[in-house]
């Protein structure tokens, strides 16, 4: 759902292969607010390191080979070594409701970490949106519901047998709250001791 850039980490790219699963489920949380989370894990293993031009080049599980640039903001890229695997997870939380509260307007906000000297080479985001989504679309069998944002982004949600979605229609307005927690820490490859500087 509405799309959070996490600045400080080009090397989120490779979890778009994990954002692509099932929709998140959502329940009652009170009557007009439902609430859905999930978590989710993602690998993928270092093949080459460029320290002069901050590039990381991965091989996911599938196969897919992608290079991007490392931001200053994430330290001790020298102590990543091919052979090594990120390990990136992630939290997603998703409140919808029908009426915005009082005050609300539509926002973002991210907050970063580093991992500690004592801690693997390692990094962590937390990034939270509100906005008001559109329905696009309610399939009653599969309780699937079609969420547009304002950008034009499409994502799916599945409600829970309490939600009573036979009366969402295609053009019905919801405000939503996004958050996301990224954490992305890296395993030594067995036998690689960390560079030092």
């Amino acid at each position: 759902m509405m799309k959070c850039v996490l600045t400080a980490f080009a090397v989120l790219a490779f979890t778009s292969v994990a954002r692509g699963q099932q929709p998140i489920e959502m329940k009652k949380s009170k009557p007009g607010q439902a609430y859905g989370e999930r978590i989710m894990t993602t690998t993928a293993k270092v093949t080459a390191v460029d320290q002069t031009n901050r590039s990381l080049t991965v091989k996911e599980k599938d196969g897919t080979t992608e290079t991007f640039k490392v931001s200053d903001d994430v330290k001790r890229l020298n102590e990543i070594a091919p052979g090594d695997t990120i390990v990136v997870k992630f939290h997603q939380g998703l409140m919808l409701q029908v009426t915005p509260p009082d005050g609300a307007q539509p926002a973002a906000a991210v907050t970063t970490g580093k991992a500690g000297k004592d801690q693997p080479p390692g990094a962590m985001a937390t990034a939270a949106v509100q906005g008001t989504v559109t329905v696009s679309a309610v399939d009653l069998t599969s309780r699937i519901v079609v969420l547009q944002t304002p950008s034009g982004e499409m994502f799916k949600v599945k409600a829970s047998p309490q939600i009573q979605i036979d009366r969402l229609k295609a053009g019905d307005k919801l405000f939503g709250t996004y958050t996301e927690t990224v954490a992305i820490s890296v395993e030594k490859a067995k036998g690689s001791p960390p560079k030092t500087n």
